[in-house]
C-alpha cells in the first residue's frame, strides 16, 4: 500500500491554499460591490439630472438646479471616496493574489513529490512482482523437469 510520507504537510497546504482563496474572493467580492456603489451612484446622478432637465421646461426658477448641483457634488465626493477605497482593495486584493498563488505553488510542488513517489512505488511493485513470478516460474520448471 503506497504511503506518501509528506501527506500531512500536503493536506495542511491544501487547507492553507483553500484559505487564501477564500480570503481573496473575499476582498475580490468587496470590491465589486464598491463598483457596484459607483455605478448606483453614476445611475442615480443620470436620473437626478434627467428629472432637472425636466422641470427646467416647466419652472423657470433656480432652486431645483441649485438643489441639483450639491447633490451632484455630494455624489461626486462619495464616488472619489469610493473610488480611493477601491485603490486601497486593489492593494489588498494584488497582495491575496499572491498569497494565494504562493500557496498552490507550494501545494502543487508536494503534489508532484507525491505523483513521483508513487510513481516510485509502482515501479518497485511491479519490480517485485517481476522477481516473484520470476521465481513461481522458476520453480514451476525446475517442478516439472524432475
Amino acid at each position: 500500500m503506497f504511503i506518501f510520507r509528506l501527506q500531512s504537510v500536503l493536506e495542511v497546504r491544501e487547507r492553507l491554499a483553500r484559505l487564501r482563496q477564500k480570503e481573496f474572493s473575499d476582498v475580490l467580492a468587496i470590491r465589486q460591490g464598491m463598483e457596484g456603489q459607483i455605478e448606483q451612484h453614476r445611475g442615480d446622478l443620470s436620473r437626478a439630472a434627467q428629472y432637472i432637465d425636466a422641470i427646467k421646461r416647466t419652472s423657470p426658477t433656480a432652486y431645483p438646479m441649485e438643489l441639483f448641483g450639491h447633490y451632484r457634488e455630494r455624489i461626486e465626493g462619495e464616488i472619489a471616496l469610493v473610488s480611493e477605497q477601491m485603490r486601497e482593495q486593489d492593494q489588498e486584493l494584488e497582495s491575496k493574489r499572491s498569497s494565494l498563488v504562493e500557496g498552490k505553488r507550494a501545494q502543487r510542488t508536494l503534489e508532484i513529490l507525491r505523483e513521483k513517489a508513487r510513481i516510485r512505488y509502482d515501479r518497485e511493485q511491479s519490480r517485485r512482482e517481476r522477481v516473484t513470478m520470476d521465481e513461481v516460474a522458476s520453480n514451476y520448471y525446475v517442478l516439472r523437469h524432475r
